[in-house]
């Protein structure tokens, strides 16, 4: 684990806020020069703190207003089977997330998708075409309550 001390963790938390914000504006937040904060920020992204700067889309304004939460079950827990399941999952634009889990189902699936029939293709010709899928379970997401991608840092 990296050490983040007060200041690394104000820097982290105004990024978080927004990544476009200039380094002279955060320098003035945390109270230090622009080249200091600089520095601070590339030894975040070097150390792997910071791993990406990204833009958080409306995926109701870009047409994409399906969201399904998708709970696999694998019929294998083989090591090489739990490698495969996520590297098939990267191949799948479709997949925003996909989280490997304890208890009864072994994956939970982010899929985001312009319409049911669109999922039902996923399902169809992707996922259910896995052989180490066993069985799915699948959930409309009705609305988004909170949906929040900043870690919360003190």
């Amino acid at each position: 684990m990296f050490a983040l001390d007060p200041t690394d963790i104000k820097i982290l938390n105004l990024l978080q806020e927004d990544a476009r914000m200039d380094v002279v504006h955060i320098a003035g937040r945390v109270y230090k020069s622009p080249s200091a904060t600089h520095e601070r920020i590339r030894k975040l992204k070097e150390k792997g703190v910071i791993k990406s700067c990204i833009a958080v889309l409306d995926r109701t304004l870009v047409g994409r207003p399906t969201l399904m939460i998708t709970l696999v079950k694998l019929n294998c827990h083989a090591a090489q089977v739990l490698r495969d399941f996520p590297a098939f999952m990267y191949t799948y634009p479709e997949v925003q997330v996909c989280l490997h889990l304890s208890g009864e189902f072994d994956f939970l699936l982010q899929v985001n998708l312009r319409d049911a029939e669109e999922y039902e293709t996923f399902l169809d010709q992707k996922l259910c075409n896995l052989p180490m899928v066993d069985k799915v379970q699948s959930s409309l997401v009705l609305k988004e309550c909170k949906m929040m991608v900043a870690i919360p840092l003190t």
